[in-house]
């Protein structure tokens, strides 16, 4: 029985400026920092077998916190990578407001049909992610598998195995440095935590 632990990396200088990421990259704050160790010493106690992380910046960062705890392998996946936000990478709420008004109220209000100027869509993110997860299942050896990755492909993979529309994707939240686990028995995969932050807040 294969159990996989998601999470999210630490907090970033562009999450505190609510500046939207994507693809590009923005430096572990302080406490985005803290937040990897406090997660490093929360997963002490969870026999990881293996680590797989995005290739961006922040969430490698975080990854090779946990692995100089942990002692296991770590590999780079792109297909954890962050949603291609397109032009609205490095903006604010405000500043796509400002200049893709249309586009960004379709994102807000029916996330499923939305286009983002030169950026993925939801369902091609989800695609990736899911296609991901399955064949890592299937191939891996491992039992007890890290994923470290960011807001929206959490959120598209949790989507999936909930069986949830593309237009509930407003309805989860992703913490810095949360943890989801997701055990995989015989009769389907079944939540057993979700954006759980006890190690941090603790």
């Amino acid at each position: 029985m294969k159990k996989l632990y998601i999470v999210r990396h630490g907090e970033t200088n562009w999450n505190l400026l609510g500046k939207t990421q994507g693809i590009q990259d923005s430096e572990l704050t302080k406490k985005g920092l803290i937040q990897a160790h406090l997660l490093a010493d929360r997963l002490l106690k969870e026999n990881i077998e293996i680590i797989y992380t995005s290739y961006l910046n922040r969430a490698k960062s975080t990854a090779m916190i946990i692995k100089s705890q942990l002692k296991v392998p770590c590999y780079y996946e792109e297909g954890l990578n962050e949603m291609n936000f397109g032009k609205w990478e490095g903006l604010t709420h405000e500043e796509i407001l400002q200049s893709y008004p249309k586009e960004f109220k379709k994102w807000r209000n029916f996330p499923q049909e939305a286009s983002i100027p030169e950026g993925e869509d939801l369902k091609f993110a989800q695609k990736r992610i899911v296609k991901f997860v399955e064949k890592l299942l299937i191939t891996t050896e491992k039992n007890r598998i890290l994923l470290i990755s960011h807001s929206t492909i959490i959120k598209l993979l949790l989507l999936h195995v909930l069986n949830m529309d593309l237009s509930n994707y407003y309805r989860l939240k992703q913490d810095n440095c949360s943890i989801n686990i997701i055990d995989y028995r015989e009769y389907g995969p079944v939540l057993l935590q979700y954006n759980d932050t006890c190690h941090i807040k603790a």
